[in-house]
């Protein structure tokens, strides 16, 4: 959730108060409150970040997400970057301005230019705010500096290598693997109250598992819309953990009025990306309500550990070397295709993230796992076998273990429940079949993210006649709390 924004200031003709300003506006979810300033002869480097952006030197300023940055008192490089949520770094020194992006891929920094200067922030809402719709993004394991005179040098300080295969007893994997995921949820806050985006599957049992036995104040959160798999999943799954529950309405109506938020908070209109959003949205919107402060998710075991329909076609068409590979390229890839996402859709309601299988030390484990392990594709369950097996050994019962789990856009009846919001909503949509009204529903997405101007979506000829009141209200709220927040 904590976040931050910034400036490098090289043209004096800059009102880069008022710009930062602007930017910190556009991500005020994540309390950006600390302002700090670096001057270097004509240049100017501006950060408001958290209460937790700190430094040893005035000079030397760090963001660290869970104060975890070991710096070397000699030579004051980073030596270490670690965390349980992840963490950019930015150093600040007579070279320039350095940024960090940890591996792990949990916690994202964009940056653009703006005339001669170099801005950067936690999400790209921040950067069109002031007017940059070119936003490139630090990548995983990658390091940037930008000189005071605005050159930049690019470098990969870290890299997700292929890990060997381990060649050792499955009793053997199962405990390292158990003692690296432990080592992550151990990380917790014991005092914070979580709560975790349950849907019953084998996936956010363990984390719900493992976070109640660290964090006494803990509550399952669901999101599901009426008769999807999800509601009987989660209800039995949570009751045999013996863990309270809540269900989360996910109704057309409430899908119709939250369409605007949604897409303003994970940066696109990309149809699968909003219906797996959705319910992480309202899911972490409740936990905001009930006084959570930590949101844990159980992302990471489809591509770590073959949980797809997909793995086993690869593993039966084109072998275990195949498959060993296609997981190191999903999980190679997986902060774009899905944290970055699930991530900004948590953050909207002021709420830190959690993803405990990202952890790197149980990714780097879990991918020199034979595949052989992973999939049955004769047998029963077929995917995620060995990590059913961790799950059981760690203490979840068999009957959780072994349950089926559909994706969430499906599970949780998101993709249905947002078709029949727009038969509902766009009139010149309703008296069509609901095979026709599918194949518009992503023009319905990008016509609601072009009425509330977002940069990456243009205008497209034919026009859809939609019900903007959800939008004009969204417009409203962002106006007015950006008049209420002037300084």
């Amino acid at each position: 959730m904590a976040g931050i924004a910034g400036l490098l200031v090289t043209s004096e003709d800059t009102d880069s108060n008022h710009i930062l300003q602007k930017m910190s506006e556009a991500i005020r979810h994540r309390k950006c409150e600390t302002y700090n300033t670096v001057r270097h002869n004509d240049a100017l480097c501006m950060i408001v970040g958290p209460s937790s952006l700190q430094g040893p030197e005035d000079d030397l300023f760090f963001i660290d997400f869970n104060e975890d940055l070991i710096i070397s008192e000699e030579t004051q490089d980073i030596v270490s970057i670690s965390g349980i949520f992840g963490v950019v770094a930015i150093i600040v020194d007579n070279s320039g301005v350095s940024f960090l992006r940890t591996l792990d891929g949990t916690r994202a920094l964009y940056y653009g230019t703006l005339k001669k200067n170099i801005a950067f922030a936690s999400e790209r809402k921040s950067l069109w705010n002031i007017g940059i719709k070119s936003v490139r993004a630090l990548e995983p394991g990658q390091g940037i500096t930008y000189s005071w005179d605005g050159k930049l040098t690019m470098e990969r300080f870290a890299t997700l290598e292929k890990p060997p295969r381990i060649d050792t007893s499955r009793e053997e994997i199962l405990e390292v693997l158990q003692n690296a995921l432990k080592t992550s949820f151990d990380r917790l806050n014991r005092g914070t109250s979580c709560a975790v985006l349950f849907s019953g599957g084998i996936d956010s049992s363990l984390v719900a598992f493992e976070v109640a036995n660290r964090c006494a104040n803990t509550h399952l959160v669901t999101t599901r819309s009426e008769g999807a798999h999800d509601t009987a999943a989660a209800t039995r799954a949570a009751s045999i953990l013996g863990l309270p529950l809540i269900i989360v309405e996910l109704s057309p109506k409430i899908i119709w009025e939250t369409l605007p938020e949604v897409i303003f908070s994970i940066e696109t209109s990309r149809q699968m990306d909003v219906e797996i959003a959705l319910p992480f949205y309202l899911a972490s919107k409740k936990a905001a309500e009930i006084g959570c402060t930590t949101v844990v998710s159980g992302q990471g075991p489809d591509e770590l550990f073959a949980g797809y329909a997909r793995h086993i076609t690869t593993y039966v068409e084109k072998g275990p070397k195949a498959l060993t590979e296609q997981l190191w390229r999903e999980v190679s890839v997986t902060h774009d295709a899905n944290i970055e996402r699930d991530e900004r859709a948590i953050a909207a309601h002021g709420v830190e993230s959690f993803f405990p299988y990202l952890d790197q030390e149980f990714v780097r484990i879990s991918l020199s796992v034979p595949v052989e392990w992973k999939v049955s594709p004769f047998g029963t369950p077929q995917r995620k076998v060995i990590f059913r097996e961790l799950a059981q050994f760690m203490g979840v019962p068999e009957e959780i273990a072994h349950a089926p789990k559909s994706a969430t856009q499906y599970s949780s009846g998101s993709a249905k429940t947002l078709l029949q919001s727009i038969i509902e909503n766009v009139n010149e949509l309703s008296n069509l079949s609901r095979k026709k009204v599918s194949r518009q529903v992503q023009d319905v997405l990008d016509e609601i993210a072009y009425q509330i101007r977002m940069p990456t979506v243009q205008k497209k000829d034919r026009k859809l006649h939609l019900d903007l009141e959800s939008v004009n209200r969204f417009l409203d709220r962002r106006e007015g709390s950006s008049s209420s927040n002037t300084r």
